[in-house]
């Protein structure tokens, strides 16, 4: 027999198994078809919308992030041609990233399909509930998730 505390828990595994575990592949729906993954299609929109140079390593800094997870973010927005390099003009040390005419076009449509999958799941689930399930996932990213994965120390033994 469960208790209390063991009843929540499996209930929490149960969300996960069934809903949290899949929402990176739902999210990434609109954006596979152009063969970018959802955190890609993020770093050309926002090479798109920055009003500075963009470079890895500010990717890297934003995001936390190594330069190499960075740069293997980048390959498939570079092979597809959505971006290219350049080098800086007044720093020849420095690689500016530089959307292309395809990446902005494409940039468009994903943003759009993105932005009407989102108003769907508003309408669906309601804008109030909206707001406070953003607000409990915030408060338990803050909370619990990113100070354990700064201390580390919780493992099995």
């Amino acid at each position: 027999m469960m208790n209390e505390h063991e009843d929540l828990m499996f209930s929490a595994i149960d969300i996960y198994m069934s809903a949290l575990k899949h929402i990176e592949e739902l999210i990434s729906q609109p954006t596979s078809q152009y063969g970018v993954s959802f955190e890609q299609w993020l770093i050309l929109n926002e090479v798109v919308n920055s009003q500075e140079a963009t470079t890895m390593t500010r990717i890297a800094l934003e995001r936390n992030v190594t330069k190499g997870a960075v740069a293997r973010q980048l390959k498939p927005l570079l092979e597809q041609q959505y971006l290219k390099q350049e080098v800086d003009k007044d720093d020849r040390r420095r690689v500016i990233l530089v959307v292309t005419d395809s990446g902005r076009a494409v940039n468009r449509k994903i943003l759009s399909a993105v932005n009407e999958r989102f108003s769907r799941w508003v309408n669906i689930f309601g804008r109030n509930e909206s707001r406070q399930l953003l607000d409990l996932l915030s408060k338990f990213d803050h909370l619990i998730v990113q100070p354990q994965l700064k201390n580390k120390t919780d493992s099995i033994e």
